[in-house]
Order: structure tokens, then C-alpha cells, then sequence
């Protein structure tokens, strides 16, 4: 779980003054990502609620008015250090056109393609989930619902496809895909996001072998005619 920084109260929101736009120079954009790396570091420590800006500019060496010249809130800034992990996460989950997709090898190597991924931003994406249960009104549970469409929406047309040549029997494929879809996201969550320390090599295998024998078993496939 996320730690608890010594003094959680956030920054108030009405001290911050109005935003000034920085030019794309050369300064102004080291300095933007100072801010971003800070940040991811800041929320992954101490969690959503406990980061405060005071932290993240302390953490990057700069002043808190460089930061409102590139951010207008905490939310903002965690929305952008999210970004480099939730595109991480839809690029490990693009399936191969080599191989049989039904076959479950094929199922094991996705599904443990996007555990690496995950396990690479665990700290973020666990932090994620947590500021959308507790900040709702902030937009981020619309956000991790976003993020989950993705995944349930690519998977429903991977499950047409495999129904419209003949694979797969017909059924609701977007309720299906949000089935096979949960089942990922709470084992990474829970057994990687939650974990102590992050899964050893062999530990992602055994947990990519579980949730795609759930997948395999679930899918219902078209009986060879004989």
C-alpha cells in the first residue's frame, strides 16, 4: 500500500495562482519533465491524497511558481504522469497476427506481456485505481473507466472477428470481454499492484498460466465438424 507521508494535508487549491504557458524551449520542457518525473515518484511513495505540490517541486529542484507555469493542479499533473504507463499497457496488449490466438500459448504470452507492463508502472497504475475510488469527483474513476474500455472494447472485436470465421461460438462478446478483462486487471492489481515487492520472473509465468486458462476455458469455441 501507498505509504503515508509525515505531513499528508494537500496544498489548498485557492492559493494556486493562474497558470502561465510556458514556450516549448529547451528549458521549458526539462523543466516540464523534472516536474513529471517528480511527481510519478512523489504519487508512488506517498499515494494520491498524501502528495502535495510542495513535495513534487521540492523533489524536482524547482520553484512552485515554475509549476503552475506548466501544470494547473496536482490533478493535472498526475494525469500526465499516468500517461507513459496506461500506453505501455495498450501496446502490451496488442495481440499477434503469428500463431493460433485460441490456442493457449498464444493466450499465456499476451497475458504475460501485459503483467510486464504492468509490473514496470505497478506503483502508478495501483495509485490510479485507488484515486478513482477516493476521488471520484475529480475525474478519475471516468479515467480508469476509459482505460478500461479500451482493453473490453478491443477484446469484443477480437471476439466478432473469431466469431464471423467460424471459431467461436455467438454470445454477448462485450459482457464476455469485460468478464476475460476483470479477470486480468484485478489479479495485476492485486498480486502485482498490491504486492510487497514486484513478482520475480517466474511468479508473472504462474499468475500469465492462471488468468489465461480462466480466458481459455471461457471462450466458447466452435466444435471441430467432424
Amino acid at each position: 500500500m501507498a505509504e503515508t507521508h509525515a505531513t499528508a494535508d494537500a496544498d489548498p487549491p485557492s492559493e494556486a495562482p493562474a497558470r502561465q504557458v510556458r514556450g516549448k524551449n529547451a528549458r521549458g520542457l526539462r523543466t516540464r519533465r523534472q516536474l513529471i518525473d517528480a511527481a510519478a515518484d512523489c504519487f508512488s511513495e506517498y499515494g494520491y491524497t498524501s502528495t502535495r505540490i510542495s513535495d513534487i517541486v521540492y523533489r524536482a529542484g524547482v520553484s512552485q511558481g515554475n509549476f503552475y507555469r506548466h501544470f494547473t493542479s496536482k490533478d493535472e499533473i498526475f494525469l500526465e504522469a499516468l500517461k507513459p504507463g496506461l500506453e505501455a499497457l495498450v501496446g502490451a496488449s496488442r495481440r499477434s497476427t503469428a500463431g493460433d490466438p485460441l490456442a493457449l500459448s498464444s493466450m499465456v504470452d499476451l497475458t504475460s506481456a501485459y503483467l510486464v507492463s504492468y509490473t514496470r508502472n505497478r506503483h502508478l497504475l495501483r495509485v490510479m485505481r485507488e484515486a478513482a475510488a477516493i476521488r471520484s469527483d475529480e475525474g478519475f474513476t471516468d479515467l480508469w473507466l476509459q482505460q478500461r474500455a479500451v482493453f473490453i472494447d478491443r477484446t469484443a472485436r477480437w471476439l466478432e472477428r473469431l466469431h464471423r470465421d467460424g471459431r467461436i461460438e455467438d454470445t454477448n462478446f462485450t459482457l464476455l470481454a469485460e468478464v476475460l478483462g476483470s479477470a486480468v486487471e484485478q489479479m495485476a492489481y492485486v498480486h502485482i499492484g498490491l504486492a510487497e515487492r514486484a513478482p520475480r520472473p517466474e511468479e508473472l509465468q504462474d499468475l500469465a498460466l492462471a488468468v489465461a486458462q480462466v480466458w481459455h476455458r471461457s471462450i466458447p469455441v466452435r466444435p471441430a465438424s467432424g
